[in-house]
C-alpha cells in the first residue's frame, strides 16, 4: 500500500494530535533570521480556521519533557500508537482529501515555522473550501526536494497526472488524481517548493496567489491583521505567559465559516430540511465572531496549559447581550463552588455551571419556531398545562421559576468495561422543592414505560425503557406541527434514564432536580445525600490539590469550572477500542457523534492494532489530572485549562 499523509476538514480536532504524533522522534535544528514571510501573512483575512506552531524544532523538544510522550515511547506502546497515529499510521492513510505532505515530512524538513488552514470559497457548490500547509524549511531545502520527489512517485504510482506551471520564478506541481467511480469534485494536489517554504493545497489558485504575495511581504489583507484575529490574539496574549519561545500551538477558527466546511465535507445537514447552521445564524449565534487559543507544551507543572478566547461582543444595550435564540449564553461569574460532598469518588469529571436557565428556556421560543416554521413554542406550553389527557403541568408559573441556576453534570464508568459503562447524571439546584417533585410526578404519570424505583426513604426515583413500539411519540410531536413537518423519527439519545427529586438529606444542604442516563448512578448519589455519606470525591487529596492549582491558574469566579481525572475518564473508551466495541457504545456522546456524523454507506476507518493494545492497567499510569474553566468577559468568554505533568 501507498501510505500518504492525507487531511480532511472531519479532523480538524486531531490536528494538535496530528503535530504531537509527528514530532516523537528527535532531532535539533535551529530558527532562522527575521525576513522570512510568515505563513500568517499570506492567508487571506477570511481564513475559516488557522493552526500554526512558531517553531517546530522547540516544540519537538518541549514534547519529549512531557508525560504524554513517555506513553508514545513505552514499549507497548510505541508501535501501536505509531501504527494508528504515528508518520505513516493507518488513520492518516484513511483520510480523504490528500494533500501529499505527511506529519513526518513536515516534522523532518521544518526548521521554523507551520501553518496549516482550512479557506473557504462559498460561491464555489463544487469546491466550496480548500486545504493548505506552508512550512518553512529553511537550511532544509534539499530534504524538502527529496520529499516533493517522494509524493510525486507515491501520487503517479496511484494514477495521477502531473502538470508543471510556472509562476512568480517557481515551478508549481499540479496533480490531477485518478478519477474515482461517483467521484463528483475536482480534486487537486499541488505542490510548491521554493527556497525558504513548502507549499502544499488541494487548489492551485491559493498556491498561485500565495507565491505572488511573498515577494510584497504578504497579502495586502492577511489573516494576521484581519480585526477578527488581532481581537482574538490580544485578548490571549493579556493572560499567558511563555517562558520558552516556540513551545507553543496556537489556533484560530471562524465558527461559522468553519462550519460551513465541516458540514460540506461531513454531510452534517445532507437530506435534512431544518439546516442547522443556518438556523443558527438566523437565532443570533453569528454574534460568535471568532475563537481562538495558545497551547503551550511542558511549563512548570504543566503537560498542557491552554489559554483561549471567544469573540462575542454584544449586540444589544440590554443585560442577555444577544438576540433571539442567542440569548440562551446567559453564564454569570460566580465562586468556584466547593465540590458538594455527595459526589461519589469514583467520578471521572464534573463540571460546574452557573446558568440563567430560565432565561434561556424562553429564549428557545423563536428558535423552535422557526426550526418547525410554525408559531407552535408557546402553545405547545399551553397544552402541557391545559390538556386534561396531558400532565397538566403549568411550566411557567411552576416550573421555571423554581429552578436554580447551578448545575452539576458527572460522569463515570462502571466495571466490567461494557457498551453501557459510562454513566451521566446532571444535578439542577432547585428553589422550591415540593413544586418540582409535583410536577414530576405529573409527567410522569402520562409517561409510558414508567417504573417507580423505591429504593431511597422520600426519594422518588422514575426509570424511563424505551419500550418496542410502544411509545406513541406521534402525539408529543403533533404538538409540535404534524407529521408533514418533521423528519423521520429518530430513536431516543438513551434507552433508559432516570429523574428525581432529591431534597435536601443529611449530606446536602441544596435540593437538586436530578437526571441521569443510569438509574443506578442516581440512586447511589440519592442515598449519600440520605445518609450523608462521606469519603466522596471533594475528600480526595489529588481533587483538592487540582482545584487549588486551578485558583492560582486564574480560576477563582468562573462561570463554567470543569475538572477531569484522566485515568477514570478515559477507561472505558480505551477498552471499548481495544476490543473493537467503542463504536456501539451507549454513552450519550457516542450517540450523537454517531447521529450527526455517520454515513450508512460509508465504511468504517480502520482500527489496526487496537486488539493488539495492552490492558488499560498497563498504560493508565501515563494519564493525569487535568482541568478547565470559562470567564464571562464584557466581550465573550476566556477559556483556560491544563494537563498536569
Amino acid at each position: 500500500m501507498i501510505h500518504r499523509f492525507s487531511l480532511n476538514l472531519r479532523y480538524l480536532p486531531l490536528f494538535p494530535l496530528l503535530i504531537f504524533v509527528a514530532v516523537l522522534a528527535g532531532a535539533d535544528r535551529t530558527a532562522k533570521a527575521d525576513d522570512y514571510v510568515s505563513g500568517l501573512r499570506l492567508l487571506p483575512a477570511d481564513a475559516a480556521g488557522v493552526a500554526w506552531v512558531a517553531d517546530m524544532p522547540v516544540l519537538a523538544e518541549s514534547w519529549k519533557e512531557t508525560t504524554l510522550h513517555e506513553l508514545g515511547q513505552d514499549d507497548l506502546m510505541k508501535p501501536l500508537v505509531e501504527a494508528n497515529l504515528g508518520a505513516d499510521g493507518a488513520l492518516w492513510s484513511n483520510v480523504g482529501d490528500k494533500i501529499g505532505v505527511r506529519p513526518k515530512d513536515l516534522y523532518e524538513i521544518a526548521s521554523g515555522e507551520v501553518v496549516v488552514a482550512w479557506l473557504p470559497f462559498e460561491n464555489d457548490r463544487r469546491r466550496p473550501s480548500c486545504l493548505c500547509v506552508i512550512a518553512d524549511i529553511r537550511s532544509n531545502h534539499q530534504q524538502a526536494l527529496t520529499v516533493a520527489d517522494r509524493i510525486d512517485q507515491d501520487l503517479k504510482a496511484d494514477g495521477a497526472t502531473r502538470t508543471d506551471v510556472e509562476k512568480f520564478g517557481e515551478t508549481i506541481r499540479v496533480y490531477q488524481p485518478k478519477t474515482r467511480p461517483g467521484q463528483l469534485k475536482i480534486e487537486q494536489v499541488v505542490i510548491a517548493v521554493t527556497e525558504d517554504r513548502i507549499i502544499a493545497s488541494n487548489r492551485d489558485s491559493v498556491v498561485v496567489e500565495m507565491l505572488e504575495a511573498i515577494p510584497q511581504g504578504g497579502l495586502a489583507e492577511s489573516v494576521e491583521e484581519a480585526p477578527l484575529f488581532k481581537a482574538v490574539a490580544d485578548q490571549v496574549s493579556d493572560r499567558i505567559e511563555v517562558k520558552k519561545a516556540g513551545s507553543t500551538l496556537q489556533w484560530y477558527v471562524r465558527p461559522l465559516s468553519m462550519g460551513r466546511i465541516l458540514r460540506d465535507v461531513a454531510k452534517v445537514d445532507r437530506g435534512n430540511k431544518v439546516k442547522i447552521l443556518n438556523l443558527l445564524e438566523n437565532q443570533g449565534f453569528d454574534a460568535i465572531q471568532a475563537m481562538g487559543g495558545t497551547v503551550v507544551v511542558r511549563q512548570d507543572e504543566f503537560d498542557l496549559l491552554h489559554r483561549g478566547y471567544i469573540h462575542a461582543p454584544p449586540v444589544t444595550d440590554q443585560p442577555d447581550r444577544y438576540r433571539l435564540a442567542a440569548r440562551v449564553l446567559q453564564f454569570p461569574n460566580g465562586n468556584l463552588q466547593q465540590l458538594p460532598g455527595w459526589i461519589p469518588k469514583s467520578t471521572a469529571s464534573v463540571t460546574q455551571m452557573n446558568w440563567e436557565m430560565e432565561k434561556a428556556f424562553w429564549a428557545l421560543e423563536s428558535l423552535v419556531n422557526e426550526a418547525f416554521n410554525d408559531k407552535i413554542f408557546r402553545p405547545t406550553i399551553a397544552g402541557i398545562r391545559d390538556d386534561e389527557e396531558g400532565p397538566q403541568i403549568d411550566i411557567e408559573k411552576n416550573v421555571m421559576p423554581n429552578l436554580g441556576r447551578h448545575l452539576l453534570l458527572l460522569t463515570d464508568n462502571t466495571e466490567p468495561i461494557t457498551v453501557d459503562s459510562e454513566r451521566l447524571l446532571v444535578a439542577i439546584e432547585v428553589i422550591d422543592q415540593d413544586v418540582i417533585a409535583s410536577a414530576i410526578e405529573k409527567a410522569m404519570e402520562v409517561e409510558p414505560d414508567v417504573l417507580l424505583v423505591e429504593s431511597v426513604d422520600g426519594v422518588d426515583i422514575w426509570k424511563v425503557q424505551r419500550g418496542e413500539g410502544e411509545i406513541e411519540e406521534e402525539a408529543f410531536f403533533d404538538d409540535f406541527g404534524g407529521d408533514d413537518d418533521m423528519q423521520e423519527e429518530q430513536p431516543p439519545l438513551l434507552d433508559t434514564w432516570a429523574i428525581a427529586m432529591v431534597g435536601k438529606g443529611a449530606g446536602s444542604d441544596k435540593p437538586y432536580l436530578m437526571f441521569s442516563s443510569h438509574v443506578d448512578f442516581l440512586v447511589e448519589v440519592a442515598e449519600r445525600i440520605a445518609s450523608g455519606a462521606g469519603d466522596g470525591l471533594n475528600d480526595q487529596q489529588e481533587i483538592k490539590d487540582l482545584l487549588e492549582t486551578t485558583k492560582d491558574f486564574g480560576g477563582e469566579k468562573p462561570s463554567i469550572q470543569r475538572i477531569v481525572r484522566l485515568r477514570e475518564s478515559l477507561q472505558a473508551k480505551y477498552e471499548l477500542q481495544r476490543r473493537g466495541e467503542l463504536k456501539d457504545s451507549d454513552s450519550v456522546l457516542a450517540t450523537i457523534i454517531r447521529r450527526l456524523f455517520q454515513d450508512e454507506e460509508q465504511e468504517d476507518i480502520e482500527r489496526p492494532n487496537a486488539s493488539k493494545w495492552p490492558p488499560y492497567a498497563d498504560v493508565k499510569k501515563f494519564f493525569k489530572n487535568a482541568s478547565s474553566y470559562v470567564e464571562t468577559t464584557d466581550t465573550g468568554w476566556s477559556l483556560n485549562a491544563f494537563l498536569l505533568h
